[in-house]
């Protein structure tokens, strides 16, 4: 029966297939997300979205955008960096390190006096930052193709919040696992969308902003993913961090939101000492340490 429209259909959307299972049933959930019917894999519903990581992470990202001064926190940031730094070196005292989402280099920056470093950043404008005023390497290139790390010659990989951010984690994941060498570590974080306050807060919770970030994880699924291509989870832990107040006043009442502060955040900002770092903890982020225990998949 015809509908009485004229014209070429418009083409179905692209099928979602789930990077953790394989299968390709997914259910709203609640905001954009999609949660996977066979393993509980969260992600976002972006098929028709066209993303230009490059144009994204433009210098805006870090001054305006997600952050409200990144450079400006370095301080703050660091104090992060040297907890992340001290948890790697407790199972690899030293080797070659690639970081991928280094930013403006300041784990880098770190690391540098125990390990061989190396980090991966869609950011021209941190790569150059990195390289030029923190003399550390870092590299403006896609790390799935470029050659330079020879497989197995890596004994850390570590990405600080950023697996959530890639379109293709999975590809990264295997990447990684083909660098690394047997018995060498992958660290991250992320955050956990199984937890308490994900729970309670659901299309509310702070880490809830795609286009930025696209995948949401749990212990399961993040779990899952790293065993499928070699890895073997030792650890799982939820870290608190330090946030300038600067920044914590600008994510409460500012980001992603239209028009001029109001009053109340104006008034905290001349009160309050805007670079100070203060230590939260409200658990719903992991860090997850895996050590690649096999070859990384034939097909990756």
């Amino acid at each position: 029966m015809s509908s009485g429209r004229t014209g070429s259909a418009s083409p179905a959307p692209p099928a979602i297939t789930c990077l953790v299972c394989g299968e390709t049933a997914f259910d709203p959930l609640y905001a954009t997300l999609l949660r996977c019917n066979s393993c509980g894999f969260v992600t976002a519903d972006m098929a028709s979205a066209d993303i230009d990581p490059y144009a994204l992470y433009g210098p805006g990202y870090f001054s305006g955008e997600e952050y409200i001064d990144y450079l400006g926190d370095k301080q703050v940031i660091q104090r992060n960096a040297r907890r992340w730094l001290g948890i790697v070196r407790k199972y690899v005292p030293q080797g070659r390190l690639v970081e991928l989402g280094s930013a403006y280099g300041f784990f880098l920056e770190l690391a540098q006096r125990f390990f061989d470093v190396l980090g991966y950043d869609v950011s021209e404008e941190g790569v150059r930052h990195a390289n030029d005023v923190l003399r550390v390497r870092a590299r403006n290139e896609d790390f799935i193709t470029d050659t330079e790390p020879a497989a197995g010659s890596v004994d850390v990989v570590a990405m600080w919040d950023v697996i959530e951010h890639l379109e293709t984690p999975d590809r990264f994941v295997e990447r990684s696992a083909e660098l690394l060498r047997e018995g060498g570590y992958l660290f991250l974080t992320t955050g956990d969308i199984e937890s308490w306050l994900a729970r309670r807060q659901r299309e509310r919770w702070r880490l809830i902003h795609p286009p930025t970030h696209l995948h949401y994880f749990s212990p399961s699924s993040i779990g899952n993913l790293l065993r499928r291509v070699g890895f073997e989870v030792e650890r799982i832990s939820y870290p608190g961090y330090s946030r300038s107040i600067e920044q914590i006043l600008y994510g409460l009442f500012r980001l992603g939101r239209a028009g001029e502060p109001g009053p109340v955040y104006r008034g905290l900002s001349k009160l309050l000492p805007q670079k100070m770092g203060v230590y939260v903890n409200t658990r719903d982020i992991m860090l997850v340490v895996a050590r690649k225990t096999a070859q990384a998949r034939s097909d990756a």
